[in-house]
């Protein structure tokens, strides 16, 4: 059986960090940064090597057995189950988040016209599909994503380069009292869902003496982008106009221009933004769908099938609600992520604890 490779897993990671920027990330960063919200992204990024390592260290623990088990192995059946429970709750909602935000975009800027429950089950049916046939298959085609998204990167940005105006960004450091703020809604939204690469086991993918390496040069390569995305909408839109678009992420696309060709080269390139909230919601409803399995001991599809339905469901909810819609994205995220995060600093510290005892028990056995 093919083993998952390292670039497989490094485009997980580079879609999974792209996935909250669109509509969520930028946009709490512009309110607490302005033109400094490229620093926020710069600083977060640095804050975001604390729940990168910490992830890091879990993926290394006993590297033949994914998450859930790694839980059960460290606080046993009865604790290590709730934690996964916990975990797998809070995944699904985050999901369903960003699901819908990809719903509401594509509604607001494309099809306003076409009924939105439409539009969710047509997305939903590739998802379904993916999940269905497994992780190393949405590896490969993470993959396959990820090589298309970097072409279009750089043809945005070669595009967008020349109309940057760098007086968009005077005064330089203007809001340095709110940089930790805005430094920690990078590092909570974009770093912290990369606890989603521990549901595959260590042991699944080539070569893994050098996936850490290969890991954080993909994190490195994701900051870099949306470093460049942040720059190029700040240097041509200036914050004031920035703050007047709901997406200026999709906005910007409009500007780019290749050798005097402009018409619907936006069209092209949000598709790399739909790639990334694709792959993440398919990453984590592999995982809630995993630790369902794990829970009953048997492979099911009526548990995909359900979690599909709750997605609709809850989607058809929120773009409708202006209250659901700034619950949903101002509150419960923050709130969802801390909480996950705290599961995996115990999880660290267990681990950290248990092989101590085992020196321990090792030295004095000697």
């Amino acid at each position: 059986m093919k083993k998952i490779t390292n670039l497989q897993l490094g485009s997980l990671v580079f879609f999974l960090m792209h996935a909250y920027f669109i509509g969520i990330t930028f946009s709490s960063i512009i309110v607490s940064l302005k033109q400094d919200s490229y620093l926020g992204i710069i600083v977060g990024s640095i804050i975001g090597f604390i729940p990168l390592l910490i992830y890091l260290y879990i993926f290394n623990y006993e590297p033949n057995l994914n998450l859930n088990e790694k839980n059960i192995k460290l606080f046993g059946k009865y604790i290590g189950n709730i934690l996964n429970i916990i975990i797998t709750i809070f995944t699904f909602l985050i999901i369903t988040i960003v699901f819908s935000n990809l719903v509401t975009i594509i509604h607001t800027d494309y099809l306003s016209k076409t009924p939105i429950i439409l539009l969710i089950i047509t997305f939903l049916i590739p998802i379904y599909y993916s999940v269905y046939t497994g992780i190393k298959s949405i590896c490969r085609a993470s993959l396959i994503f990820f090589y298309m998204t970097i072409i279009l990167i750089i043809i945005s940005n070669l595009g967008l380069l020349i109309q940057v105006d760098i007086n968009n960004f005077k005064p330089f450091f203007y809001n340095n009292s709110n940089l930790l703020n805005g430094s920690i809604y990078f590092a909570i939204y974009n770093v912290t869902p990369l606890y989603l690469i521990n549901i595959i086991p260590k042991n699944d993918i080539m070569n893994n003496n050098k996936t850490t390496k290969y890991i954080i040069i993909f994190y490195l390569l994701s900051v870099i982008s949306l470093l460049a995305v942040s720059l190029n909408i700040i240097g041509i839109f200036g914050i004031r106009l920035t703050s007047m678009y709901q997406y200026p992420e999709f906005q910007i696309l409009k500007h780019v221009s290749i050798i005097g060709i402009s018409s619907r080269i936006d069209s092209i390139l949000f598709i790399t933004w739909i790639f990334s909230i694709l792959i993440f919601v398919i990453v984590g409803l592999y995982y809630v769908v995993s630790t369902s399995h794990s829970l009953i001991k048997e492979k099911n599809n009526i548990f995909l099938t359900i979690y599909c339905i709750l997605i609709l469901s809850l989607t058809l909810l929120v773009p409708n609600d202006l209250f659901i819609n700034f619950l949903s994205i101002k509150i419960l995220p923050p709130i969802i992520i801390i909480f996950t995060l705290t599961v995996f600093i115990l999880m660290y510290l267990k681990i950290n604890y248990t092989s101590k005892v085992k020196r321990t028990k090792s030295t004095c056995n000697k």
